[in-house]
This record gives C-alpha cells, structure tokens and sequence, in this order.
C-alpha cells in the first residue's frame, strides 16, 4: 500500500453516503461498514477512532459498532445507502 491510510482493492467508482457518528461519508459501494471506518475522512481528522486491531472474520467483536440503532460486527456488516453508524466512542447509552 502506498501513503497513509486504509484504500479498498476494488473499486468501481460507485458511491454511497453513510453518517459515521452524525457525519456524512461517501464511501465505495461493496465496502463492509468497517472498511468504511477505516477509509472516512473522519479517520483522518481524528474525529472517528476505529479499531485498534481487529481478526475481520466476526470472531473477535471489537469492531462491533450501531447500524441504525442496531449492534453489529462492522467487518461483516455491508455499508447500505443511508446507514447510521455509530462507534463506541459515540454511543449515548
């Protein structure tokens, strides 16, 4: 990988908008939603914190993040047109 940062290996140039913790995203369609951490811009700022580490295989939990209100393991969870996610660090309770 050349510079900073987390790119996918394929792209197809199509884009769907996610909010990753009340901010919206554009991310590449097919993209699990922690690869959509990992690629936001937010990331970048600081102003999202992903996973330290991760398995991506489910097994490990720490990715685990809220999708429209709902836990889930972000590395098996497909980004979808409009989803809310928030990370730990935002959860309200």
């Amino acid at each position: 990988m050349s510079g900073q940062g987390f790119r996918p290996v394929r792209d197809s140039g199509e884009r769907i908008m996610v909010a990753i913790d009340g901010v919206e995203h554009e991310v590449p369609v097919g993209m699990s939603v922690l690869a959509a951490l990992l690629c936001a811009d937010a990331v970048a700022d600081g102003r999202v914190i992903p996973p330290d580490w991760f398995c991506g295989i489910g097994q490990c939990q720490r990715c685990r993040v809220r999708i429209n209100g709902r836990e889930a393991a972000a590395c098996q969870t497909p980004a979808r047109p409009g989803d809310v996610i928030e990370t730990r660090e935002n959860w309200s309770g």
